[in-house]
């Protein structure tokens, strides 16, 4: 049974793109209790993983971050918390404009 339900959590993760009517923060709470509860069933992934598949699933509202966040960071570093802030920052910044 363990096998059955992390194999549907591998597939549900694979399969997350950020909805048009979400906000960063609910994504992120998406993205987050996926990848908790592949780890509670054993499942061993490295943040960068789950960083770089949130970069590619954002809307294409934030390519353009995505570019600037892959130009300046050093992705085998950047933490999940790491990014969130950096994308409610952008988010914040282009509020005020």
């Amino acid at each position: 049974m363990r096998k059955i339900r992390l194999q549907k959590l591998r597939g549900d993760f694979e399969k997350l793109h950020m909805l048009e009517s979400e906000n960063i923060s609910k994504y992120f709470i998406r993205v987050l209790t996926i990848y908790n509860q592949m780890k509670r069933y054993g499942e061993k992934m490295e943040e960068t993983r789950v960083v770089e598949k949130i970069l590619r699933s954002l809307q294409k509202k934030f390519h353009y971050v995505v570019f600037m966040i892959k130009e300046s960071q050093n992705m085998n570093v950047l933490s999940i918390q790491g990014l969130m802030e950096k994308l409610q920052a952008y988010k914040e910044r282009f509020k005020r404009m």
